[in-house]
């Protein structure tokens, strides 16, 4: 076999188990308490919370309730990455912003700097996705401008007297 062929093969093997393993955790969710599900998806996995929760985030976008079991149970047993916890789930999951904040702040419970961490990551998702409309914003007015301009006249031709070949002529007067 080919190093390419053998490389590719190693690839598409080590996505297969992945998605079984995202796939798995999705499942565990529904069966065991989110802490262990999480804990098994990590072991499974071998990757960083912020992809698991990331990967997870996306499958679950139309299950807010294990969603937000999976978010709460991330941030107590993996508080001090609140943050990308949070930052990772509302990025794959934008329209259940709510829900991921409310889940992780419950997982933080009084703890004011996870809060903290959790209002920032939500924050700076708010300032990203303003940032976006706005560059949007900018671009339709651009492709506006671009769509109107050939339906304007073209500007008239500059204001000249006529030519400044000759020489002035001088009067001796």
């Amino acid at each position: 076999m080919k190093p390419k062929h053998l490389l590719a093969s190693s690839a598409l093997s080590l996505i297969a188990i992945v998605g079984m393993a995202q796939a798995d955790l999705v499942q565990d969710l529904a069966t065991m308490p989110a802490d262990q599900a999480l804990t098994i998806a990590m072991q499974a996995e071998n990757s960083s919370i912020e992809s698991v929760i990331s990967s997870a985030a996306q499958q679950l976008n139309n299950q807010p309730e294990l969603l937000s079991a999976l978010i709460e149970a991330a941030v107590k047993v993996y508080p001090l990455q609140t943050g990308q916890i949070v930052s990772a789930a509302i990025s794959q999951a934008p329209d259940q912003k709510e829900t991921i904040v409310n889940a992780a702040k419950a997982g933080a419970g009084n703890n004011a700097e996870l809060m903290s961490m959790i209002d920032q990551a939500a924050g700076q998702f708010e300032q990203l996705v303003t940032a976006l409309d706005d560059v949007e914003t900018t671009e339709e007015i651009e492709a506006e401008q671009q769509e109107i301009a050939p339906l304007l006249p073209p500007p008239p031709p500059p204001a000249n007297s006529g030519s400044n070949d000759r020489e002035s002529s001088i009067s001796d007067n």
